[in-house]
C-alpha cells in the first residue's frame, strides 16, 4: 500500500483558480514554503482568510488580499523618499505609526507618507479635516 502524497497549497490555488493569477501563486509557495501560518502572521491577515484566498472560496473581494500579498511579499524592497531603500513592510509600519514631534526624522516620514507618496496605502481613509 502505497501512501498518498497530500496536496500542496500550490495544487490546491491551480485546482480553485484553474489559471491562477500571479500574486495567489506566490502566496501558495509562500504558504508551501514557510507555512501557512507563519505567512499569515507575516502579512497580517488570519490563516483563515489566506486559505480560503488560495482555495478561492473567499466570499468577498480579492482586493485587499491582493494588496497586502503584493505589498508584503512580492515587493520587498521600495524606495521611501526620506528613509531610502526600505522593505514593504517597514513601508507598512511606519504608515501606521502616529505623529510625534520628538523626532525630526518620525515627522519627515510622517509628512512624506502623507504628502503624496505612491506608497501611501490609506488614501482612500483619509477625510478632510
Amino acid at each position: 500500500m502505497t501512501a498518498v502524497a497530500k496536496p500542496t497549497n500550490a495544487d490546491k490555488a491551480r485546482d480553485a483558480w484553474g489559471e491562477v493569477p500571479d500574486w495567489v501563486q506566490r502566496l501558495a509557495e509562500a504558504c508551501d514554503t514557510g507555512g501557512l501560518n507563519q505567512t499569515a502572521r507575516k502579512i497580517k491577515m488570519s490563516p483563515a482568510l489566506v486559505s480560503l484566498v488560495i482555495r478561492k472560496r473567499h466570499h468577498a473581494s480579492y482586493a485587499k488580499a491582493e494588496a497586502r500579498v503584493r505589498e508584503m511579499l512580492m515587493t520587498p524592497i521600495i524606495s521611501c523618499p526620506v528613509l531610502g531603500l526600505i522593505s514593504a513592510e517597514q513601508c507598512h509600519c511606519e504608515q501606521q505609526k502616529p505623529f510625534t514631534s520628538i523626532n525630526p526624522l518620525a515627522v519627515a516620514v510622517y509628512r512624506a507618507c502623507r504628502g503624496g507618496c505612491r506608497h501611501w496605502a490609506a488614501k482612500e481613509h483619509e477625510h478632510a479635516a
